[in-house]
């Protein structure tokens, strides 16, 4: 069975020309066209493998299981594409050439996309990817590498070395894919060298923090190590090597860090001192380089100029995730699996909306017009559903990697500190928000409100929920209150809850998708606090107050900004409704945190004095908390509850008063 693969990175094995002018053998594809190989360049095809080598692009050549990365032109085998019959086994030869003696150090070099995968049969069959030689002008063929599989990239470097052949003529390099009569991948090579490699090349191939990274950013006295990654480019090995950076125009600080480091192999490294951030806010330049003796190619040495940037203080962040989903959607279940889980994990560091999908058959999709937006504004950046937005940066993902975006990004820079509250006059919510940044701010910075509701339930089709993970033939998949694998195919209204769903955003997003204009000053001073009052949302008498929530961001509108439309912050709270009944004499319930993790804080207001009782009770009425009779004084009450040993739920809390009763809901997270 073939698994969808995420993209990796692609890397170039391309060297600099100095060294390169020589080589005895090039080709980069680049003369190509359409899908033709280039002058001199053939291949054996066994006749049911129908196209074998073709060149182009990853757009032309690529398909759904194995699509390289673009990488211009390049030459591809693509066994998922175009293959599929039995004996897949295409040689690719290129032109002859020669390999004279007086080469030091002959290597052939080239960029490789390969996956080394199986069929999943049994006996799973493997394909296969080899690099072979000819001496005899394509007569007979010697495996000179078996290739494994990419690691970490799509693109990768690969080198042999040809020292077993200085002095030979008339030499041809096969490219040789087998399938072994299975659907499988493909193969694709590109930038074909052989040269004289240089003794000693070191280059450096990465530093951290970079630009925008979130160590980059750091208050006035502390410190950040530098790190990066260097590859030897040459045919020896090297022992050691400087690593030296120049920060806001100082001195030069130069560090010996030790090897050895084999040839065209990689190596970590720390500076061993650290860069210390000065005390005025803004923005320093730093450069990075290294330095070792006998180094054929300083080009490749240094970095480019990074910023590390002065801020007052380190914002809390709270990342958006943004769930586009579907009750006619039978694998959306996931979504309500992992976006639970996610904010059961993280309370205090995410903001979750669910986004319905508009169409006949989601009911919670049809509050109105501004929902309709909401869900075309998302779904215009995936690719299907359900899916997964995280902080509405340029990639989507799925659902069930919630957690592994969390990880990458929970301390990512925030920009600015942010307060928000939430009050109801009548039935309409105002929201408001504090804004504190923690660095100088100028441009086009705009906040953005969304209220969702949770425990949303009706009873037509449209809140009927298809499932895929019915039988379990899909895997496993549920949570604390689903378990989807013994639920039918297509749960009933009746019984299904959504959370996090979207009821309203402020502004429409048809008309201003990165938040209100002018919400935000166009110059704002770090530390200073800002604030801005939201048009008031009209709360539909369906939908349940006790349950919703108000999510506040904070976006970059700035078009020429590397964040521009990505959400810098999120503030998010429960939104404060208070329960009255009159007849009991208790005004103002409420419950908060809600949820809450190890104690809920019940609130309220005694219009009289009376004796009062207050009982917990589950999601199947159980009782699991009670509190003995007690006189309570006319005036405002809180009484808190310690909830670290309930399970994660949803339950319900009852005033019983010497004149009648009062309940209130509440959600328990883990």
């Amino acid at each position: 069975m073939k698994h969808l693969l995420l993209s990796g990175l692609a890397i170039s094995a391309l060297m600099a020309t100095s060294y390169k002018s020589t080589a005895q053998l090039t080709e980069n594809f680049e003369t190509t066209t359409g899908t033709a190989l280039p002058a001199g360049w053939t291949q054996n095809v066994v006749p049911n493998d129908s196209t074998g080598w073709l060149s182009g692009t990853n757009t032309t050549l690529g398909s759904s299981y194995f699509s390289p990365n673009a990488h211009t032109r390049f030459v591809c085998v693509n066994d998922d594409k175009y293959q599929g019959g039995p004996n897949g086994n295409s040689l690719l030869k290129s032109a002859t050439f020669n390999i004279p003696g007086t080469m030091a150090h002959p290597y052939l070099s080239f960029d490789c996309s390969f996956l080394h995968r199986n069929d999943g049969g049994s006996p799973a069959i493997t394909e296969v990817g080899t690099v072979e030689i000819s001496t005899d002008g394509g007569t007979t063929w010697t495996v000179i590498s078996t290739l494994a599989g990419n690691t970490a990239y799509w693109w990768e470097p690969r080198y042999i070395n040809m020292s077993a052949y200085l002095g030979m003529s008339n030499v041809m390099l096969g490219f040789r894919y087998q399938d072994g009569g299975a659907w499988l991948y493909g193969y694709a090579i590109d930038n074909v060298s052989v040269y004289d490699a240089p003794a000693t090349d070191l280059k450096l191939t990465s530093i951290a923090p970079v630009t925008g990274d979130p160590t980059s950013y750091g208050v006035g006295g502390s410190t950040v190590s530098m790190t990066g990654t260097v590859f030897n480019n040459g045919a020896t090995s090297i022992p050691s090597y400087n690593i030296n950076y120049l920060f806001n125009g100082g001195a030069v600080v130069s560090s010996p860090i030790s090897g050895p480091i084999a040839p065209f192999t990689s190596a970590n490294f720390t500076a061993p001192t650290p860069v210390t951030f000065p005390a005025a806010l803004g923005s320093y330049p730093i450069q990075m380089w290294v330095s070792v003796t006998g180094d054929a190619n300083i080009n490749n040495d240094s970095s480019s100029v990074n910023q590390l940037v002065t801020v007052s203080f380190l914002p809390t962040k709270k990342m958006m995730f943004e769930e586009p989903t579907g009750t006619w959607c039978g694998w959306c279940v996931r979504g309500i699996v992992y976006m639970d889980s996610l904010r059961n994990a993280h309370p205090n560091n995410v903001s979750v909306v669910s986004v319905h999908n508009y169409n006949g058959y989601d009911g919670m999709a049809h509050e109105n017009a501004l929902t309709t937006n909401y869900d075309n504004f998302m779904a215009a950046k995936v690719s299907g559903f359900p899916a997964l937005v995280v902080d509405r940066r340029t990639y989507s993902a799925d659902p069930s990697e919630a957690f592994t975006y969390y990880n990458a990004l929970y301390n990512s820079f925030g920009f600015a500190d942010m307060t928000l509250t939430t009050t109801i006059t009548g039935s309409n919510l105002n929201a408001s928000v504090s804004l504190t940044p923690a660095l100088n701010l100028s441009g086009d910075y705009r906040l953005e409100l969304i209220v969702t509701e949770d425990r949303v339930h009706g009873t037509t089709g449209g809140f009927a929920q298809h499932n895929y993970y019915s039988g379990g033939g899909s895997g496993a998949m549920g949570n604390t209150e689903y378990n989807f694998v013994t639920l039918g195919s297509t749960i009933p209204a009746a019984t299904m809850y959504y959370d996090f769903v979207d009821r309203y955003t402020v502004p429409d997003m048809s008309v201003s998708p990165n938040g209100v204009a002018s919400s935000l000053p166009s110059t704002m001073t770090a530390g200073t606090a800002y604030s801005y009052n939201f048009a008031a949302v009209p709360l539909a008498a369906t939908w349940g107050k006790g349950y919703m929530r108000a999510i506040a961001l904070l976006i970059d509108n700035n078009s020429t900004s590397p964040n521009f439309g990505t959400i810098l912050n999120s503030a998010n709270v429960q939104i404060a409704v208070g329960v009255s009944n009159v007849s009991a004499g208790v005004e103002g319930v409420r419950v908060f945190p809600n949820p809450a993790n190890e104690e809920a804080n019940l609130a309220f207001e005694m219009k009289q004095s009376s004796n009062v009782g207050i009982t917990v009770y589950d999601a199947v009425g159980r009782v699991v908390y009670t509190l003995a009779n007690q006189q309570l004084a006319a005036g405002a009450q809180q009484i808190t509850i310690p909830v670290v040993d309930f399970a994660a739920g949803v339950y319900n809390v009852i005033i019983s008063t010497e004149t009648g009763k009062i309940s209130e809901r509440f959600s328990v997270v883990k």
